[in-house]
């Protein structure tokens, strides 16, 4: 409000002296504070105006001897002081310039043939009124327009009947990708998503008068859908009843609440509901949280095992060793502790083994998150398969067999000690691939193995039995007898080839040896049965003709083919003896 007791600063701008002295006239009637400067045409006024001033109002008179033109003269002055209240005070009775004069930014038009005092005192301090208050509505004009068309939010506003876009701001046309024109020739209906309509629409009936909040689901322009949290309120724009609404694009944040959601749904599967034990302890032990695994690994649910230490469950064996590795989270971010038993409700022992990370620094967690699991069977096993590689290893050194065990997968061949032994060669010399050993082969019998190798695949039988010759560190070759077993996958597909490889070169000798004195003992026998038998025969023939030809001549000659025959048959004998040195001999 204005203080009628502060000074006013008053520019008159009039060229009669009478005038202007009737003007002081009246105001000093009215007992007002004034300081009153005197302006007595265009030019002088401009040059007062164009510099810093401080005037309350100004009182323009229209006859000035230096603008012929009543309306320049008017928008000239309004131009240098626009917002400061102008009252006319003229001689002039035109009504429609006066109104005129009014929209032109004119506060007030007087006639000096009626003013009074009184009558200037109230327009000068309505005129000053009127200005303060149509300068603070128009900065808060500014204001809004300001907020409204640089906001970062997008912003509209809506015929409140008909929801039609009456304005958009530049944050809308970024966001959804139509043009002011675009959206100015919509309704905010064709935003709205299909299955967001039924929800809006009665919202909006509800609220027709009131200002609302809701969260709907729009649609740009390229089909693509958002998530946006309106906010509504009720307005007058160019004399329309309207709604100005803000939106807030939450696409990023539903779907970052959506992740939130599925990874709690993860977290549920993957620790509450899982089989691994999760634990958030401090370095002491003291536990914070246990999953409800626990029931399942130690029969102990996750209440009660939190009531008490940590190291409350381990065994007294193992607990030094547990302790140790705590410390160790000291500086280390992460550590894995070795296999340790824990007590069951039972009052049984479970090997667990159990990784630790310190999230000491999280304020999320706070403490050592342990993850163990149950590794009992697998201990088991390994026992087992510790002791069945102890009974390897004795059967192994116990047998000059060669071991193999081929992985074909990886095509990694490995050998027990008998490689050294029975073939000679040193660690450096014995190659790990199927190339090295099949190199060995005798160069007679690479086709034979590599055959029957295939024909074992196709038929997928686990047994191979083969004979070969195998060449040693020196050149030489022994003969092996191999047999082998071939592991398979669960679709039968051919995993490993574990064997032994038997050194026969003496048996194969021994065998060979036979043959031969088979062979020679054939030969003694043919011998026996077919040339010793023609002279034998001849001389019992000979022997029957000397009994039936009594003629002494006859006799005697017949004597001789006896002794003829009978030398023969020595000689048979004798290299049928020779034989039978050399087979016993050989022997």
């Amino acid at each position: 409000m204005t203080n009628i007791s502060e000074v006013f600063n008053i520019l008159v701008i009039e060229d009669h002296l009478d005038d202007y002295i009737l003007i002081e006239k009246f105001l000093n009637e009215e007992h007002l504070q004034v300081n009153l400067s005197r302006a007595n045409s265009f030019n002088e006024a401009q040059d007062i105006l164009d510099g810093k001033h401080d005037f309350k109002v100004l009182l323009l008179d229209l006859s000035i001897p230096d603008v012929q033109c009543q309306e320049s003269l008017v928008k000239n002055i309004v131009a240098l002081a626009p917002n400061t209240p102008i009252i006319v005070l003229t001689r002039i009775t035109n009504k429609k310039f006066g109104v005129k004069t009014l929209s032109l930014g004119i506060s007030d038009y007087l006639l000096k043939e009626d003013l009074t005092s009184t009558q200037l005192v109230k327009s000068i301090f309505y005129s000053i009124e009127r200005k303060s208050i149509d300068f603070k509505l128009s900065e808060s004009e500014r204001k809004y327009k300001a907020l409204f068309d640089f906001s970062l939010l997008p912003m509209w506003v809506l015929d409140k009947h008909t929801l039609e876009f009456l304005n958009v701001n530049d944050a809308a046309i970024e966001l959804y990708g139509y043009s002011k024109e675009e959206f100015l020739s919509m309704e905010v209906r064709d935003l709205w998503t299909s299955e967001g309509k039924v929800n809006i629409e009665p919202i909006w009936k509800e609220n027709y008068n009131n200002n609302f909040d809701l969260t709907v689901t729009h649609q740009k322009k390229n089909g693509e859908i958002l998530h946006i949290e309106v906010k509504s309120n009720t307005i007058y724009f160019d004399g329309k009843e309207a709604r100005v609404t803000q939106a807030k694009d939450i696409t990023a944040q539903m779907d970052a609440e959506r992740a939130l959601v599925c990874s709690e749904k993860r977290f549920k599967a993957l620790v509450q509901d899982a089989s691994d034990l999760m634990m958030i302890m401090d370095f002491d032990g003291i536990l914070s949280y246990v999953s409800p695994s626990s029931i399942q690994m130690t029969g102990i649910s996750d209440c009660e095992m939190i009531q008490h230490n940590f190291l409350h469950y381990i065994h007294k064996e193992d607990v030094d060793s547990v302790k140790e590795h705590l410390l160790q989270l000291k500086d280390s971010k992460r550590i894995q502790i070795p296999s340790y038993r824990i007590k069951t409700s039972n009052k049984k022992w479970r090997y667990i083994e159990t990784i630790i990370t310190n999230l000491s620094d999280d304020s999320s967690v706070n403490g050592l998150v342990a993850n163990s699991r149950d590794i009992t069977e697998f201990i088991k096993q390994e026992n087992k398969l510790i002791a069945s590689l102890k009974r390897y290893d004795i059967v192994a050194k116990a047998t000059s067999d060669t071991i193999t065990d081929y992985d074909i997968v990886n095509d990694k061949m490995y050998y027990n000690e008998g490689i050294e032994i029975v073939f000679g060669y040193t660690k450096s010399e014995i190659g790990s691939t199927a190339n090295w050993f099949n190199d060995k082969l005798h160069p007679e019998d690479k086709e034979r193995v590599k055959m029957y190798s295939e024909e074992v695949r196709k038929l997928k039988t686990p047994n191979i039995k083969i004979e070969y010759r195998f060449r040693c560190a020196d050149g030489s070759y022994k003969y092996i007898l191999d047999r082998s077993y071939v592991v398979a996958d669960n679709e039968g597909n051919s995993q490993r080839i574990i064997g032994a490889m038997q050194d026969i070169t003496e048996i194969h000798n021994y065998i060979q040896t036979i043959e031969d004195h088979n062979s020679r003992l054939k030969d003694i026998a043919w011998t026996q049965s077919h040339v010793v038998r023609a002279p034998l025969t001849r001389i019992m023939g000979l022997i029957e003709l000397i009994k039936s030809y009594p003629n002494i001549d006859e006799q005697s000659q017949l004597i001789d083919h006896i002794i003829t025959s009978a030398e023969e048959l020595d000689s048979i004998i004798r290299k049928i003896s020779s034989k039978t040195e050399q087979v016993t001999i050989n022997s």
